[in-house]
């Protein structure tokens, strides 16, 4: 199972966030997972002057949003390769509440975005998520996420 907390030495690796997302640069922020263990996961990013909504080298903080449906994605892309599972399309439905604690973020600034599955199920569920700027919450959130149902069964 992948888990686990992956350990600053080198423990455990996890595939290129590429193959957990569909999506492509310059709207692929997510740089890679740091760890996943229950229904938690973490993964890191570092703002760089290609990304999309990057002005100024500046970046609005109501794309923290974006940076967190990405990151409850990345923890959807795992589970599904950990059970064999085909991947399937998942939507934002709702943010019922976010809150940002910085006026701006900038390129060069390394993230760490944090999600927590807070209740339901493979079609519909709950995320408190957090993005973090050198140990701070620079903003936070609750998505609600909504999955098609399941079509086929695992992959060969």
């Amino acid at each position: 199972m992948v888990h686990r907390r992956r350990r600053p030495e080198g423990g455990v690796s996890y595939p290129p966030i590429a193959e957990l997302l569909p999506h492509r640069p310059p709207m692929l922020w997510i740089d890679e997972v740091v760890y996943l263990e229950g229904n938690e996961i973490c993964c890191r990013l570092c703002i760089r002057r290609e990304h999309v909504f990057v002005t100024d080298a500046r970046v609005e903080p109501l794309t923290a949003i974006e940076w967190m449906a990405q990151t409850v994605g990345a923890m959807i892309g795992l589970r599904d390769r950990d059970s064999s599972q085909l991947p399937r399309p998942g939507y934002l439905i709702a943010v019922p509440e976010a809150s940002f604690h910085v006026d701006e973020f900038r390129v060069g600034d390394e993230l760490s975005i944090i999600a927590r599955c807070a209740f339901g199920d493979d079609k519909l569920a709950s995320f408190e998520c957090r993005v973090e700027r050198s140990g701070e919450t620079a903003a936070k959130g609750r998505l609600s996420v909504y999955r098609t149902p399941a079509s086929g069964g695992p992959t060969p």
